[in-house]
């Protein structure tokens, strides 16, 4: 991190840190528990709790602050459910993972070219369908 980047956390006040701090938390535990909804949580809410921050401006920068937070907890979520012995089914993850880590990089790269309202109702429309199909199953 920069200093520019330690300046901007020391104009928080404690308070507003120990907000983010609390989001943050609940996130990861949120991850931890459904294995995902942490990233849903903090791009839903992050807006609400720090309206001086870059990604008020723009939401796509929101994404990737939802990304670098929320890869380190979904590995620590992993090596723990792991540590209780629950294993991926290989087979199906030699299947999923390759074409999954081309989707990733694609939808990065168009997330550049699509504007940012229409994501904001993507993402919207995509956490309604889910939401639905876990409520109607």
């Amino acid at each position: 991190m920069s200093a520019k980047h330690f300046s901007a956390l020391a104009s928080h006040k404690f308070p507003h840190i120990l907000q983010l701090a609390v989001l943050g938390f609940f996130a990861g535990a949120l991850n931890g528990l459904l294995g995902a909804a942490g990233g849903i949580l903090l791009v839903t809410l992050l807006p609400v709790l720090d309206k001086s921050a870059s990604y008020t401006a723009n939401p796509k920068d929101l994404m990737v602050l939802s990304l670098c937070v929320m890869l380190p907890v979904t590995l620590m979520s992993f090596l723990l459910y792991w540590g209780q012995g629950h294993t991926p089914d290989l087979s199906l993850l030699s299947v999923i993972t390759l074409p999954a880590i081309a989707g990733g990089w694609l939808g990065a790269y168009l997330m550049k070219k699509i504007p940012r309202n229409l994501l904001k109702k993507l993402f919207g429309i995509l956490v309604a369908l889910a939401g639905v199909r876990m409520l109607l199953s």
